[in-house]
């Protein structure tokens, strides 16, 4: 008798606990996903985007259990706190590094830290639109520099 009304109750139990983990934990992938697919769709254009802020300012929280995400996001804010430290563009590597390991956590595997920097959609009419050529803070390697410098001296003498 016991057998019959234990059983059917435990089981229900074990499995209302099973289906409460499980779907904590793909909203909890879901969240770290759309956080990453955010940053990723903002990176070259980065801090000009109300939800690229938006979604780094929730890294603490969605990624709470990934204490390496956290100390890079904390490196990441250091870095661009004040002028000195942003013009050494240092921000823009821990940025990188940070993001790469937010893939990693999120299961994207295959993406590399050279996928990242070099697969950056980011055409003349982007610039255009935004109407800041110094606004493209994450663009990486010596040509791109330059050509931002450039960018910026041609808009300070009114020529663009």
């Amino acid at each position: 008798m016991i057998e019959r009304v234990f059983i059917p109750l435990f089981a229900t139990f074990i499995g209302a606990f099973m289906a409460f983990r499980y779907q904590y934990a793909i909203e909890k992938r879901r969240d770290k996903r759309a956080v990453v697919q955010q940053l990723m769709m903002y990176r070259n254009v980065g801090a000009d985007e109300l939800d690229w802020i938006k979604h780094m300012n929730v890294i603490d929280i969605v990624f709470h259990d990934n204490e390496i995400v956290r100390q890079l996001f904390d490196h990441y804010m250091d870095w661009v706190s004040t002028d000195e430290k942003f013009h050494t563009h240092n921000h823009v590597r821990v940025y990188y590094e940070m993001l790469y390991l937010m893939c990693q956590d999120c299961g994207y595997s295959q993406i590399t830290e050279y996928d990242l920097k070099r697969n950056v959609y980011s055409p003349n009419a982007l610039r255009d639109h935004y109407n800041r050529p110094h606004s493209f803070v994450f663009v990486q390697g010596a040509q791109t520099k330059e050509i931002a410098i450039l960018l910026d001296e041609i808009s300070q003498h009114g020529i663009a």
